[in-house]
């Protein structure tokens, strides 16, 4: 893909080489996203926490094959984490996360509290048994306002098209949830508040396709 600067954006599954690479872009942008940004709380600038936080979010579905990343030469700019209802995360039989995953936030106060309501309260849920979770976004802030973010999203586009599955996503992000209606035609299904944070539910019609010349 080029984007307006005729400088190629290349988009694709990562694999587990690419890991590392995801967990600090990740790291880097978990403080703008509202759920992680609650989960963190006042820990939210220590550095070792949002990289144990992002390793836990994306190394299960990126080991599964669930993880876009998009990059800029040799550099990855972007990532999308979504996940298929049915999808299976035991890969070679191994769970996905076990408790020594957990281990790095059983002595932070206010951390291990939160995560603890994150894994055994109520969840948000989806508007079809069987839509595709989009549950991550992220792309370097370099990239805010390019191509990135599109080459990701017309590769979950694909995903869809070829499973005839819409997506959905839960964001605390205002400017997400007009970007997911305004721009790929989702529809919001939910409002919910969740741990004080004000929730959007949207759900696209059919796989996702833009609303605009992109």
């Amino acid at each position: 893909m080029i984007d307006e600067q005729h400088e190629t954006i290349e988009t694709g599954t990562l694999t587990g080489d690419d890991l590392d690479a995801a967990i600090e872009l990740l790291a880097d942008g978990l403080d703008e996203i509202p759920l992680y940004a609650w989960l963190l709380g006042e820990h939210i600038n220590d550095r070792s926490l949002r990289k144990w936080l992002a390793n836990i979010l994306v190394r299960p579905l990126l080991n599964a094959g669930y993880v876009i990343g998009a990059r800029r030469g040799d550099r990855l700019v972007g990532l999308l984490v979504f996940q298929p209802h049915d999808a299976d995360l035991s890969v070679g039989g191994k769970p996905p996360l076990t408790p020594a995953d957990f281990a790095a936030v059983a002595t932070v106060p206010g951390v291990r509290e939160r995560v603890a309501d994150l894994l055994t309260g109520s969840r948000l849920q989806p508007p079809a048994e069987d839509a595709i979770n989009l549950r991550i976004g992220v792309v370097a802030h370099t990239e805010r306002g390019g191509r990135a973010t599109v080459a990701m999203m017309r590769e979950l586009e694909r995903f869809c098209t070829a499973a005839a599955r819409p997506f959905y996503a839960w964001t605390g992000s205002e400017s997400l949830r007009r970007y997911y209606s305004e721009v790929w035609g989702a529809t919001e299904f939910a409002i919910e508040s969740w741990n004080g944070i004000t929730m959007y539910g949207l759900v696209s019609d059919g796989a996702p396709r833009s609303r605009r010349a992109l």
